[in-house]
């Protein structure tokens, strides 16, 4: 029998007389996590394989937890490991690229956000298995007495907002599928990373995924349940032993585990660890504070719920149920209103509606009418509900998100948050269905000061309901201080600023002190308003400690400078995460870990082929509300792989410029005409509908000049120029600003601000600055570094 080997829509192909096939290179996964106290040392081993007579490359985008401190990746061929080496992200793809084209086996792992990950394997002999190896340490989680352990299997589609970058597609298309929208746009430049192919509906992948874990908690372990898995439990004296039971293997959905420890609840748990970087230590601090019900303050409660197609279904019952029980949870004395957004936003009041039971009615009528489609623009969402009307400003105004985080702008959201989350105001996340997006439900969390939750779809909703009242209830320890008393200098901790605690939430701190010399730690604080509290803990470095906690403080580290830069990469902010990821060993967006084979094992002029991994749907989201109606009868057929283009992922566009790609309408009524200018800076988002003033009457104005360019020849430096001139800005500031980037393959890479050098801080001009920059478009065969100097004049 022959086969034909070729490529199509996100997968490598077998033609066989009686069908079309598709091959899966990623076979299995084997992950083992031991976990000791509050802690989890993870093992995740990938297994790849090519069963073809062709050279094969394989590209997989999987998840790991959000929180994870990656610090090793190997690669194993037969009985030969490799060791991979972490290097500054260019420098390692590079490196692979390179091995690649010399027909070495090579493995490149890249972080794309805190719990995205794109592993390359290059030049895998017909016929062979190789094994990639991942280990991370992780902090668990740990709320009202119990531990949660929680391994990520899959990714959901994410949705990608702004104009897409002309020439570029990250997206596979096939003779029966259009080009799908996974590619790079103004907003989110590495779109097309975040996204892997999704397998049609009642299509299985063969890949399949074992988990063993391993606690020693040290005491006696009691209620080990999983709301995700089936699991099978053992237990030899007080270690006890998980696995996932064998009809429950396939990697569509978070595994999550809880448990609780023997005893009474730990005040304070503290662990150290010392090397020749200094002493590093972990904190884990659970107030025992008392509440009384007449402590409660009125709220102000603000809901904001997803109702994108991504929500359809399941998560969007789930997410109405917690609405219901919500707004029937209210104290008497507060008040309420409700926001749902997708490719539009809408609302069931303008103003704060009283907590009585007409009100309640009208509200609950509200919810049970939502239907989710669309597109997710939850930046629309964010920016109305930040700009909700307050009419009583003695209320605590506390903000309701419940979505999927299905987005790949997280960013944009953060800054969002972050810029105009006003003082003393409260946003809390929360996060229903199998395979939410974590990262950006806690990070929202933190930076608005409150707390996350995630539920899967199909778990009750009371529990999770009314532990979440007892929590924003309840008066929280604030102000907290931290002192140090020793000998040298104080230790370094993260978070720099400590957050308000939450009734049954424990305070975690990463800190290092340099000199690893011991002494103790005050913590005081407000509770309720006026009660002081105070804690003092003793610290030693011992050198015997967990190896974990210090890649676990570069970790946090890393997450700390990245908050910083979430409205724009800066200079300083880029040396600092990568020096700090290059001393710990660690994963960041600007490292990467890189394992080559000594050895030249294939024949380069043979060429090989690039094959993207398809993943499986996440458990209970619709196809329907990811692809649209073109999934709502049969199934896809083989062949064809990728649905149709996904109306979850198309956006509201209109064609850049004459002999762009034609971009789908997720809307059938046609759009008006545009000027030229019109065109390429209106954003699909429309997130420049708060900052039009900027855009004035869309013409280019001149006040904008390129004082300096380095890296790019006299003709690229004037076509450059021509083209920043004509972005069309309105600015009552002046000031320079100074940018650097790569440029590779026809593609602006990077924009970083040396925010040293600029003199001009109007964060929304540097934005629409920046978004113009990654959209220009060099010749293909251009590689260069860049750096720019612009004068902004009022």
């Amino acid at each position: 029998m022959t086969q034909t080997l070729e490529r199509q829509a996100g997968g490598l192909y077998v033609q066989t007389p009686e069908q079309q096939q598709i091959a899966f290179p990623l076979k299995h996964t084997e992950v083992q996590a031991k976990i000791a106290g509050n802690i989890s040392r993870v093992e995740v081993t990938q297994s790849f394989e090519n069963p073809f007579t062709t050279t094969l490359e394989a590209v997989y985008i999987f998840p790991l937890p959000d929180e994870a401190a990656v610090d090793d990746m190997l690669i194993r061929i037969g009985d030969k490991t490799i060791k991979g080496s972490i290097k500054k992200r260019q420098e390692a793809q590079q490196i692979y690229e390179q091995a690649k084209e010399q027909g070495r086996t090579a493995g490149l792992l890249e972080q794309e956000r805190d719990n995205i990950f794109t592993q390359s394997l290059a030049n895998i002999q017909p016929g062979e298995q190789i094994d990639v190896i991942i280990r991370y340490s992780e902090s668990l989680k740990f709320t009202a007495g119990n531990y949660e352990f929680v391994f990520p299997m899959v990714l959901a589609p994410r949705y990608i907002p702004g104009i897409p970058i002309e020439g570029n597609a990250g997206g596979v298309g096939s003779a029966t599928a259009p080009m799908t929208q996974n590619q790079d746009t103004d907003i989110v430049p590495d779109g097309s990373r975040l996204n892997a192919p999704i397998l049609p509906s009642g299509t299985r992948s063969p890949h399949d995924i074992h988990v063993t874990i391993e606690i020693d908690a040290g005491v006696e372990v009691k209620n080990v349940q999983s709301p995700s898995h089936q699991i099978q439990i053992s237990y030899a004296e007080k270690r006890v032993l998980v696995k996932l039971a064998g009809g429950d293997t396939i990697p569509n959905k978070d595994l999550i585990l809880r448990y609780q420890v023997a005893g009474e609840s730990t005040q304070a748990t503290v662990l150290s660890q010392a090397d020749e970087r200094g002493g590093h230590f972990a904190l884990y601090l659970i107030p025992a504070l008392q509440y009384h019900q007449n402590q409660v303050v009125p709220k102000d409660v603000v809901f904001l719920i997803d109702t994108s197609g991504s929500q359809m279904g399941a998560p969007l019952m789930q997410c109405q149920e917690l609405m219901r029980r919500f707004i029937n949870g209210l104290n008497p004395d507060d008040t309420f209103s409700i926001i749902d957004f997708s490719d539009t936003t809408r609302q069931l009041s303008p103003v704060p509606l009283a907590n009585n039971s007409q009100n309640r009615t009208k509200a609950i009528n509200y919810i049970n009418r939502l239907t989710a489609n669309g597109g997710t623009e939850m930046s629309r969402g964010i920016r109305t509900v930040l700009n909700f009307p307050v009419t009583d400003p003695g209320r605590l105004r506390s903000i309701v998100l419940l979505t999927d985080g299905y987005i790949g702008n997280e960013n944009q959201i953060l800054a969002e948050v972050k810029q105009h989350l006003q003082p003393g105001n409260r946003l809390y996340s929360f996060g229903a269905g199998s395979s939410v997006n974590r990262f950006l439900l806690n990070r929202i969390a933190e930076l608005g000061r409150g707390i996350a939750q995630i539920i899967r779809h199909d778990e009750p909703t009371d529990e999770i309901v009314d532990k979440f009242y007892r929590q924003i209830n309840n008066p929280v320890l604030a102000n907290i201080n931290l002192q140090w008393e020793g000998d040298g200098d104080a230790p370094i901790i993260y978070p720099a600023t400590p957050p308000d605690l939450f009734a049954e939430q424990p305070l975690v701190l990463f800190g290092k002190k340099p000199d690893a010399r011991g002494g103790k730690l005050h913590i005081t604080g407000i509770v309720a308003g006026a009660t002081r509290y105070q804690n003092t803990i003793n610290l030693d470095f011992e050198e015997t400690g967990n190896l974990a906690i210090a890649q676990l403080w570069g970790r946090s580290r890393i997450k700390e400078l990245m908050n910083l830069i979430v409205s724009g990469e800066t200079k300083l902010g880029v040396e600092a995460v990568t020096e700090t990821a290059l001393t710990y060993q660690l994963l960041s967006q600007y490292t990467a870990f890189v394992a080559v084979s000594d050895d030249v094992r294939v024949d380069s002029r043979q060429g090989s082929v690039s094959v993207q991994v398809p993943v499986e749907m996440a458990e209970g989201i619709s196809y329907q509300g990811i692809f649209g109606s073109a999934v709502s009868g049969a199934a896809p057929i083989m062949a064809s792989m990728v649905s149709p283009t996904p109306e979850f992922l198309q956006r509201k566009r209109v064609q850049a410029s004459p002999g762009a790609p034609e971009v789908v309408m997720s809307s059938p009524v046609p759009p008006p005409k545009m000027s030229r200018y019109e065109e390429r800076y209106r954003f699909a988002d429309e997130s420049l509908e708060d900052e039009e003033t900027f855009l004035g009457d869309i013409a280019p104005v001149e006040h904008l000049e390129v004082v300096s360019v380095t890296g790019l020849n006299e003709q690229m430096i004037t076509l450059l120029t021509q083209y920043l001139e004509s972005i069309p800005l309105q600015t009552g500031f002046s000031g320079d600003l100074v940018f650097e980037w790569q440029i590779n393959k026809g593609r602006v890479r990077q924009v970083v601000l040396d925010e040293q050098a600029s003199t001009f801080k109007e964060q929304a001009v540097i934005d629409i600055i920046r978004r113009s920059l990654v959209s220009w478009q060099p010749p293909q065969i251009l590689t260069a570094t860049v750096s720019l100097t612009l004068r902004l004049q009022a």
